[in-house]
């Protein structure tokens, strides 16, 4: 059995191949992809290759590609590569076949297209664009993540139309938006490979759409840069937030947690709803990617203490201090002596000091990993390890 995790290098976003099945029948996921200029240095070489070892003259076959949430640096490299496939129809060269996009576009998750809805106060900055989509220039908002949604809500739109152009089957079985729904049995994707969605709560993407709505009533109300600063409020507070895909992966009793850019209390209640987490207990999974780059403002002592792993990724490069010292710290504090192994996809200056100075401490005897040039990405074998 293959049950492998490769983070490539992704600059300070997240770009993830989820390798499962058999040596002689591989499979593949793909989620995310990077920031702009990790397609072509990254991911389009490492599909590629791939490709050539596993379907020589025929596109790769890709079960599902994930983009966790609209951020730059997670749904740039998708959009490259639907781009390219795109230039490719018709060719016989054609890089990768996807079966299912999972991808929850901003106005989806707002369920609001409505021209007569975006109050006049807020002038050009929130608009309507021609195909329908939200728009929010980034200098509306104080929050740099937040400017970075409301940059890429256009992107999201574009993948959208790329995806239907190219026939991929939007959000199976969802249907609209993926989302946790505890009824729903985890999804198969053959060769032992389950995916079980943990976030966002359908509930909490009801709200937000309910907030949204309250909001623009009082937008309507207020002059324009009272407007202005109460969607930035908006999106600072709750899209960022509250919208990340999160799934548990699980293979021949192995778990992976892949949190994207989730926030620890959302994690914790979604594996409380769906039945993973009991009151006061825990949970321990073989590799947990660390949410939002190892960002101190997406973990906590109880998320920490409560998820426990024997293997911790976190795909960052420094880019807006990520990983955190706070976040390394805590996690020393929490899960120090613990045996477990951190992997970093890139030799973060900070990062490297800091391990290598709380690994002489008495009782710290965890290890780190750290992705070498002029290796693409790092790899965690769960399963049977495999060469391509």
């Amino acid at each position: 059995m293959i049950f492998t995790l490769e983070a490539l290098e992704a600059k300070h976003g997240d770009a993830l191949l989820l390798h499962y099945g058999t040596k002689k029948a591989p499979k593949l996921v793909v989620i995310d992809g990077g920031p702009q200029g990790v397609f072509d240095a990254s991911l389009r070489p490492r599909l590629e290759a791939l490709r050539d070892k596993r379907s020589p003259g025929k596109p790769l076959p890709v079960r599902l590609l994930m983009v966790s949430h609209i951020d730059d640096d997670h749904i740039r490299g998708v959009l490259d590569l639907t781009d390219h496939l795109l230039e490719q129809q018709g060719s016989e060269t054609l890089l990768c076949d996807i079966t299912t996009l999972w991808h929850n576009s901003f106005d989806e998750i707002l369920g609001n297209n409505e021209t007569d809805a975006i109050p006049a106060s807020l002038g050009s900055s929130v608009r309507l664009s021609a195909t329908g989509e939200l728009t929010f220039p980034a200098n509306l908002f104080r929050d740099e993540g937040a400017a970075a949604v409301a940059a890429n809500v256009p992107e999201g739109r574009r993948l959208r139309g790329n995806a239907e152009a190219l026939s991929l089957i939007p959000n199976d079985p969802f249907g609209d938006l993926v989302s946790l729904r505890p009824k729903q049995k985890p999804l198969a994707l053959g060769g032992n490979l389950k995916l079980r969605v943990i976030g966002p709560g359908r509930a909490r993407l009801e709200k937000l759409e309910q907030d949204w709505d309250a909001k623009l009533k009082t937008l309507q109300k207020k002059e324009a840069a009272a407007a202005k600063a109460l969607a930035a409020e908006f999106m600072d507070d709750s899209v960022y937030n509250l919208s990340s895909i999160i799934v548990l992966a699980e293979a021949g009793g192995k778990r992976m947690l892949l949190t994207g850019d989730g926030l620890a209390d959302d994690v914790l209640a979604g594996l409380r709803e769906v039945g993973l987490l009991k009151a006061g207990g825990t949970l321990h999974v073989d590799i947990l990617k660390m949410p939002h780059h190892g960002s101190i403002r997406n973990v906590s002592e109880e998320f920490l203490s409560t998820v426990t792993a024997d293997h911790y990724v976190i795909s960052a490069n420094g880019k807006y201090d990520n990983p955190d010292l706070a976040t390394l710290k805590l996690f020393s504090k929490v899960r120090g002596d613990s045996g477990c192994t951190v992997h970093l996809t890139n030799a973060v200056p900070h990062a490297v000091k800091f391990f290598n100075a709380d690994l002489k401490k008495a009782g710290k005897n965890y290890k780190f990993n750290i992705r070498q040039d002029p290796a693409r990405s790092l790899r965690i074998d769960l399963g049977e390890p495999f060469k391509d």
